[in-house]
């Protein structure tokens, strides 16, 4: 079975709870320090935090304990500033103690990355380039990359190197991975035969450190051996169904030895900043209409046999769209799936090929990253009333009882995390340029 990420010693991350996006390479976004545990006499409270105008606070990190990092870059559209930027935050107040120098993006405006290596450096991918920063936030390496593009994510090696994508829904393009070493020499490239939106997961097995990666209409997977990356022939599965208009997918996470994602990732707004050149600097639309008529579709592909195969529809409702991958929670076998543009989000147990069996639905529209915590099955949500007014929810992962609820102050999800903090409280960012915590009152 996939190695849970949680509870891993995470081959070149710094052991924390969570040092990278998604917590760990296989994208799992589960938890294992304690969880929330609300009690029926206690509430959520929110408290936001509002940044300078035209900020994207991307994604939290931890370090060591009580050390609390944002990355972030430059809001989408057309202005003069694009660097991206990392801040180390009061964990409580969300004030900034210390903030990095004005990191380069080469003019492309996308939610990059960041992680803590083991080395206790943070990394970070911003447009075409990657820093590595002391926990000072003191600039000790910069690379631009050779692709002329916005990257988003990246993931660390095994062997203790770093490899990260850019990004491409161009059919005609070839998206291209770099793998850099700690000092941010170059290791390998490689260039896809297809273009790629969604950021890809990693898992190792038998001592190969595999890469799952989406292109418009089929899962890749790439193989790392010897420092070099190159494309496996013997695994790949088309996500595709005929007579169906669907949209590419997005990220996938592994679980139960399987890759999971969703399809119909493609919108009128990604349409347009993946087109502008530099990349994001066209015209965000939130809830944009949609441009395919299929509903959103789950994919499961084993990453044993991809053969194996399958998908279901979870709500039916045509038209659907994602940014997010689903969550599956491999201790207890349980997928937690979404539709951004119609609302849904439910959960299903999964009882081997074929068999989902549904265990709660609720109508609410979700569009961050699911994030749940082991012990308890506390799962973070999003409910979405109205533009600029959602509720981060905390339900439980087997029943759908909500447990708390609280207003982030955030104004509008987008695709982006709910990472936990080091008491019982979460954090959460928007792209409009607002941070939240989340805590147990």
């Amino acid at each position: 079975m996939a190695s849970s990420d949680y509870l891993s010693r995470l081959s070149g991350y710094y052991p924390s709870v969570w040092p990278a996006e998604c917590a760990g390479p296989r994208r799992q976004k589960i938890v294992s320090s304690p969880g929330l545990n609300i009690q029926p006499d206690e509430h959520l409270v929110g408290h936001a935090r509002i940044l300078e105008p035209g900020r994207w606070p991307v994604m939290f990190v931890q370090r060591a304990k009580g050390e609390l990092y944002l990355q972030g870059g430059s809001s989408f559209g057309v202005s003069d500033n694009t660097s991206g930027w990392v801040e180390q935050l009061n964990p409580i107040s969300l004030e900034p103690i210390r903030r990095s120098p004005d990191l380069p993006s080469g003019g492309h405006k996308w939610c990059g990355a960041i992680c803590v290596h083991e080395n206790g450096d943070l990394y970070v991918v911003n447009g075409t380039y990657v820093h590595r920063l002391s926990p000072d936030l003191e600039v000790i390496a910069e690379h631009r990359l050779a692709a002329n593009n916005a990257h988003n994510g990246h993931v660390v090696l095994s062997d203790g190197n770093i490899v990260t994508k850019d990004i491409s829904d161009d059919v005609a393009k070839h998206s291209v991975f770099t793998v850099l070493d700690p000092d941010l020499n170059v290791v390998d490239v490689f260039e896809c035969p297809w273009n790629s939106v969604g950021r890809f997961s990693s898992d190792r097995q038998e001592g190969v450190d595999y890469l799952y990666v989406t292109s418009n209409d089929v899962i890749h997977r790439l193989q790392y051996i010897n420092g070099r990356l190159s494309l496996d022939e013997t695994w790949s599965a088309s996500y595709r169904v005929e007579g169906e208009d669907s949209g590419y997918a997005w990220d996938s996470a592994i679980g139960d030895d399987c890759a999971w994602f969703m399809d119909n990732g493609e919108s009128q707004s990604t349409i347009n900043m993946l087109a502008a050149s530099p990349t994001g600097t066209g015209e965000a639309m939130p809830f944009a209409p949609p441009v395919h008529t299929a509903p959103v579709r789950v994919w499961r592909v084993s990453t044993i046999d991809s053969s194996d195969c399958e998908s279901f529809i979870p709500f039916g409702t045509p038209s659907g769209h994602i940014v997010s991958p689903p969550l599956y929670d491999q201790d207890r076998h349980i997928l937690v799936a979404f539709d951004s543009q119609n609302g849904g989000i439910g959960a299903w147990r999964y009882d081997g090929p074929g068999n989902f069996i549904p265990l709660w639905k609720k109508d609410w529209r979700n569009a961050n990253q699911l994030t749940l915590y082991a012990d308890t099955g506390e799962l973070i949500v999003d409910h979405v009333h109205k533009m600029g007014e959602w509720d981060a929810v905390v339900l439980d992962i087997e029943s759908g009882v909500e447990k708390g609820r609280a207003d982030t102050g955030c104004f509008m999800p987008m695709g982006m995390w709910y990472t936990p903090g080091f008491e019982r409280d979460f954090y959460t960012s928007t792209a409009v340029g607002r941070i939240g915590r989340v805590s147990v009152a």
